[in-house]
């Protein structure tokens, strides 16, 4: 009978090892493992954008966001990982054609200063200013023509209407807000960790 126990409680404890390791292996690529921190470094703010710092807080606080430079540091994870010259792909804000900026901290100033007005045209709600950011300023608009309040839905409507109008299959990321948010609330997660372990 011991045995038997034995090999029963073995087995088990194999079952919830594997079962451990298939959910980490799982959490690792799924694209709602949000809720998993740190197990995807490409959830958090790179070394590519992090390098970047000091020129971000440089311009968010010469735009009056001195306290929004991890949400600008988000934004340039969101548009590039911090692969391209024109890190926050603020090229477009500027009326230029995709990635004529060739210097990243060109495009972090042009960047923090369209963010800045975005965040201005949105009466300082981030998730409207941050849709902007991808949309185009229309978006606070449109926002404000269909109740004044964001929601998911109403970018993915105005994405769909945006794409109809110009006849381009797509229009934009209607994710785009959570796609920012989710790199700047693990980064202000990353950061409040390391100051309990300091």
């Amino acid at each position: 009978m011991k045995k038997i126990i034995t090999v029963v409680c073995s087995l088990l404890a194999l079952i919830g090892f594997s079962y451990l390791i298939l959910f980490v292996i799982s959490s690792m690529y799924s694209p709602q493992a949000d809720h998993v921190p740190f197990l995807n470094d490409n959830r958090v703010i790179s070394q590519d954008v992090e390098k970047y710092r000091p020129i971000f807080q440089k311009y968010a606080e010469a735009n009056g966001m001195g306290n929004d430079t991890d949400l600008l540091m988000a934004i340039a994870m969101q548009e590039s990982k911090g692969k391209l010259p024109d890190i926050m792909q603020s090229s477009e804000s500027r009326g230029l054609p995709k990635n004529t900026i060739r210097s990243p901290e060109k495009s972090i100033e042009a960047g923090a200063r369209y963010f800045s007005k975005t965040l201005k045209k949105s009466k300082g709600n981030i998730a409207i200013a941050l849709q902007s950011y991808n949309f185009g300023a229309g978006f606070s608009n449109y926002v404000a023509r269909h109740g004044g309040r964001f929601s998911p839905e109403l970018a993915q409507q105005f994405s769909r209407l945006k794409a109809r109008e110009l006849g381009w299959k797509t229009y934009g990321d209607s994710n785009y807000v959570s796609h920012v948010m989710r790199y700047y609330n693990n980064e202000k997660l990353k950061q409040k960790l390391a100051k309990k372990q300091n």
